[in-house]
C-alpha cells in the first residue's frame, strides 16, 4: 500500500456517525459528526450511513483525496470478514444480522470492511498510540460499558467466532448482581462509569441502594469533579471504582502477562490519582512475576482511535492482509 493511499474511517455511535478521510500513514486529514435528528431503526440508520460516506467523499474531494475504501467501527459481535453485525442492537430498532459491509459497498462502490470498535481501537494505538513497540497489549474502554480487546504477539486475537476479547463480562463477584447482559458480577457492572455514578448515589443518599434507577443526569465526569473538590462521597466512589478496575486488571495480568495494558474511554481521562489507585489495585491483586514490567497506561489517540483504527483496517485489508 503507498504512503498516499486514504480511506474513510466511520465510528456508528447511539446519538451521530462521525467519520474521518484518513491517510495510510494515520494521518487524519479531516474529521466530521452527524448527528441523527431521531433515533433511527434499521433502516433510517443505514440510509444515514450511506449519506455520511457520501458526505465524506464529497468533502474528500476538496481536498484532492480519493478515498479508496471504507472501514467502519460498530459495536457488538461482527463477522469481520463478510461484514455482517449480527449484534447486540445498541438501542436501534431491528439492528441484528446486518450485512453491512455488502449493502453500504453496493451502494457506494468502495470496498467495505467492518470491525467491533474496541478491536479498531486497539489496532490505531498499536500502530500510532501507546501500543507502539509492544507486542502483548490488552486495551481496555473504560465508559458506560466496558469493551475491550487483545494483541497477542502484534496479533488481534480474535478468539471463536470474532467473540474474544470481551473484558467486560469476566465474572468479578459469583454472587454480585446480575448485568443487563445476564452475568452475574461482571467487571462491566462493578467498574463502568455507570457503575461509578450508582456507587455514589447510593452512598449520598440518592438512591436507596443499586437496584434504583438512576434517573439523575448525572455523569461520571461530575462524580470526578466533585471528588476534585473533596466531596466525601465522590471521593469514596472514586476509590471503590479504582479499586474494582484495578482487580479486574489484576485478572488479565495474571492470565496474559502483557507488556501493557491501555485504558481509553471516557473515564480514563480522570486525574493521575485515579490511575495511582488502579494501579495499586491491581499490583495487589496479581502475581508479582507476571506483574512485573507491565504498564498502566492512558490511550493516546483519544476520540479519533476508531476512526483511524478503521481506516488503517480497511488500507490493510484491501492490500491483502489481516491484522
Amino acid at each position: 500500500m503507498y504512503e498516499y493511499a486514504t480511506a474513510i474511517g466511520l465510528d456508528i455511535g447511539r446519538t451521530m456517525i462521525r467519520a474521518a478521510i484518513v491517510r495510510y500513514g494515520g494521518k487524519i486529514i479531516s474529521d466530521f459528526s452527524y448527528n441523527y435528528e431521531t433515533i433511527p431503526d434499521r433502516d433510517m440508520l443505514i440510509k444515514n450511513i450511506i449519506n455520511a460516506v457520501s458526505s465524506t467523499r464529497a468533502k474528500a474531494a476538496d481536498y484532492k483525496v480519493n478515498p479508496l475504501c471504507i472501514g467502519i467501527a460498530a459495536k457488538g459481535f461482527i463477522d469481520y470478514r463478510e461484514g455482517i453485525i449480527f449484534g447486540p442492537d445498541q438501542g436501534i430498532k431491528g439492528w441484528e444480522d446486518v450485512p453491512l459491509g455488502s449493502m453500504v459497498s453496493s451502494e457506494t462502490g468502495l470496498p467495505v470492511f467492518v470491525d467491533n470498535d474496541a478491536n479498531l481501537m486497539a489496532i490505531a494505538e498499536l500502530y500510532y498510540g501507546a501500543a507502539c513497540g509492544f507486542n502483548n497489549i490488552i486495551f481496555v474502554a473504560l465508559r458506560s460499558g466496558i469493551g475491550g480487546a487483545l494483541i497477542i504477539d502484534g496479533k488481534l486475537y480474535r478468539g471463536a467466532h470474532n467473540a474474544g476479547g470481551e473484558i467486560g463480562q469476566m465474572s468479578l463477584d459469583m454472587f454480585g448482581q446480575y448485568s443487563d447482559k445476564g452475568i452475574r458480577g461482571s467487571f462491566e457492572y462493578y467498574a463502568s462509569s455507570v457503575a461509578l455514578v450508582r456507587n455514589y448515589l447510593v452512598m449520598s443518599g440518592q438512591i436507596k441502594d443499586e437496584h434504583n434507577n438512576i434517573t439523575e443526569k448525572l455523569r461520571a465526569r461530575d462524580v470526578f469533579e466533585l471528588s476534585y473538590r473533596g466531596d466525601h462521597y465522590a471521593k469514596m466512589a472514586v476509590k471503590d471504582n479504582a479499586n474494582y478496575i484495578g482487580a479486574g486488571l489484576a485478572n488479565l495480568i495474571s492470565i496474559f502477562s502483557p507488556d501493557i495494558i491501555i485504558l481509553g474511554g471516557g473515564m480514563s481521562l480522570a486525574r493521575d490519582e485515579y490511575f495511582e489507585m488502579i494501579e495499586e489495585s491491581a499490583s495487589a491483586n496479581s502475581l508479582e512475576f507476571c506483574r512485573r514490567n507491565v504498564k498502566i497506561v492512558r490511550a493516546k489517540l483519544g476520540f479519533h482511535a476508531s476512526l483511524q483504527g478503521a481506516a488503517i483496517y480497511a488500507l490493510t485489508r484491501l492490500d491483502g492482509k489481516h491484522i
